[in-house]
């Protein structure tokens, strides 16, 4: 392979995960919105009301812009104007970006300086007061539902090490043997982190109210490590009975719990930097976070694409363009808590702050979610007796056990007792209640109607 075929590779794999912003047809597009974010975000180190107003009309007028050649992205005339794929700087790109530019302008302006909240008959509808909440709530919002994304990759991750191990060992003792080491090893390792991690700062935090923190900090840590511990265990427990040891379950809990290691590490950070007085978050904690960022952002371009391709509000062109819309709004409402807008005033001092209270809250998102999904994705998978089953499940098991009276030659229905019955739902890991035949005499079709237990019926 040469130089060239691999530039075309790179460009191609860049191009899927990231919807062409770093492709000549996009590439404009992207430095803008760079050198837009970075302005933005060197704005933000004025605290000031005015500069935060400032921000904040920037910011709305960007976001709109983006929409509107989102738009735009969707009529096909427009495309030889908006993504000319034979130069990156193209002039009918730029003048494209502009006229947009200016349309928002003009469309933001009077609502700035006639919609305040005191002019307004609903006042909410203000743009003191309704942008800064929205900014915040998208912040939040995401930070919120990122494990949402980030659960793919780990679901795909674990798979893969669970399906390997099964290709090569199969159903054997070693098979059995490799799942409790990785067990052992997934309840060993987030120990270990953590008690590096909390050694580590240990001798950073004075001693006194900043060390007595942490030390809260790290008691609420090991509750964490406890609660998910015995889930895990549990877990493998259940799937033992029904002889579906795996190693999916393991490969997941250690996924999560370097993102929760992750959250605590910044945690720690934002706590130690809030106790020197410092303003600005660590090198190392700031390198972490854009490499989470970025796998994070892999895997919302992935679903998210996967998603909207089919929706006549995206395609391949014009998606960027809503990546870009939202991302402006995210960074400003991180830099909004700050600096203050409109009739927010700045609720934190720096982002050190703002990082306490997002680690926390994402820490005890992440917590949440695993507890609920660590069960239904192994019921899913078919590794625990399941408790519910969702429509499309009812589906499948209707038409396979339909294929599987076909495999036994039930032809006619009188053949179909109970114990066939039983037997293949058995293979589906469904446990049926068994009853005891009352005394009035059952009609012909009751015999035919299992019971099954409360705990394995369809959510409704």
């Amino acid at each position: 392979m040469n130089l060239k075929q691999f530039g075309n590779k790179v460009q191609a794999l860049l191009d899927k995960h990231f919807h062409m912003i770093f492709n000549n047809s996009h590439f404009l597009y992207t430095i803008i919105f760079f050198i837009a974010s970075l302005l933005i975000s060197l704005l933000s180190l004025i605290p000031n009301e005015i500069f935060g107003n400032l921000i904040l009309f920037l910011a709305t007028v960007l976001a709109i812009t983006f929409i509107l050649l989102m738009f735009e992205g969707l009529i096909p005339q427009l495309n030889k104007y908006l993504f000319g794929p034979e130069k990156k700087f193209d002039k009918w790109k730029l003048i494209c970006f502009t006229i947009n530019f200016f349309i928002s302008f003009f469309i933001i302006l009077p609502y700035f300086l006639i919609g305040t909240s005191t002019e307004l008959p609903i006042q909410f509808l203000g743009w003191d007061i309704i942008l800064p909440a929205l900014f915040i709530i998208i912040y939040f919002g995401w930070n919120l539902i990122q494990i949402l994304f980030l659960r793919k990759g780990f679901d795909d991750i674990s798979d893969k090490v669970n399906n390997k191990i099964i290709d090569k060992y199969g159903s054997s003792k070693k098979k059995e043997l490799i799942c409790i080491i990785l067990l052992i090893l997934a309840l060993i390792i987030p120990v270990l982190i953590e008690l590096a991690t909390f050694y580590g700062f240990l001798l950073e935090f004075p001693a006194g109210g900043p060390r007595t923190l942490l030390i809260a900090s790290s008691i609420v840590v090991l509750i964490i490590l406890i609660i998910t511990s015995w889930r895990l265990i549990t877990l493998y427990i259940r799937s033992k009975k029904i002889s579906s040891t795996n190693s999916y379950s393991s490969m997941f809990y250690i996924l999560i719990w370097i993102l929760l290691w992750f959250r605590s590490f910044s945690f720690f950070n934002a706590l130690l930097n809030i106790t020197q007085a410092s303003t600005e978050p660590d090198i190392v904690s700031g390198l972490i976070d854009i490499i989470l960022l970025v796998f994070t952002a892999i895997m919302v371009l992935r679903g998210l694409g996967e998603k909207v391709y089919d929706s006549f509000l995206f395609n391949s062109n014009n998606m960027a363009f809503f990546l870009f819309a939202f991302t402006v709004l995210y960074i400003e409402g991180q830099i909004i808590m700050i600096t203050g807008a409109g009739s927010l005033t700045g609720v934190f001092a720096n982002r050190n702050q703002i990082n306490l209270i997002n680690n926390f809250m994402i820490t005890l998102i992440t917590v949440i979610f695993y507890w609920y999904y660590s069960e239904h994705s192994l019921e899913r998978k078919g590794f625990l007796i399941r408790k519910r089953y969702y429509p499309e499940d009812v589906a499948l098991v209707v038409k396979e056990f339909s294929e599987y009276l076909v495999d036994k030659r039930f032809l006619d229905k009188d053949k179909v007792g109970i114990e066939e019955l039983q037997n293949f739902l058995v293979t589906k890991n469904i446990k049926i209640k068994e009853e005891k035949p009352e005394e009035t005499e059952s009609k012909p079709d009751e015999e035919l109607t299992p019971s099954i237990d409360k705990e394995n019926t369809s959510e409704k």
